[in-house]
C-alpha cells in the first residue's frame, strides 16, 4: 500500500472516530471546600463540593454539581472533548501530509537549492 493510500485510510478512520464520539464539553471538575470562623474562634470546613468550571471568553464560569453521579457524567463528557481534540489534531497532521504530497507529487517534499 503506497503512502497516499495509507494517509487516506487513516484520515477516514479518524473521521469515523470523530463521528462516533458522544456528547462532549470543555472544562474541568474541581473539588471546592469552604471554611468559616465560628463565634468561638474555631474554624469549620465544609465540603468538598464538586464544581464544574469552564472558560467563556476570558472569564471562568462555573456550576455546582449536585452529586457524584452528575460529576461522573461531566467527567466522561470532558474526556470525550479531550479525545476530540487529539483526533482533530491528528486529522490536521494527516490532511497536511496529504496536501504536501499532492503539491510535491510522489517524490515528497523537496528542499530548496542553495546558491
Amino acid at each position: 500500500m503506497d503512502k497516499d493510500r495509507k494517509l487516506r485510510v487513516r484520515r477516514a478512520e479518524i473521521l469515523e472516530q470523530i463521528a462516533a464520539l458522544g456528547p462532549m464539553r470543555m472544562g474541568s471538575i474541581q473539588e471546592q471546600s469552604l471554611s468559616h470562623q465560628r463565634p468561638d474562634g474555631s474554624i469549620r470546613r465544609r465540603g468538598p463540593y464538586l464544581r464544574y468550571t469552564f472558560k467563556r471568553g476570558r472569564k471562568t464560569c462555573g456550576k455546582h454539581l449536585r452529586n457524584r453521579e452528575e460529576a461522573e457524567t461531566y467527567r466522561r463528557q470532558i474526556e470525550t472533548f479531550r479525545r476530540y481534540q487529539q483526533l482533530s489534531a491528528e486529522l490536521v497532521r494527516v490532511s497536511q501530509s496529504l496536501a504536501d504530497r499532492e503539491v510535491a507529487g510522489d517524490e515528497g517534499c523537496k528542499k530548496n537549492s542553495r546558491r
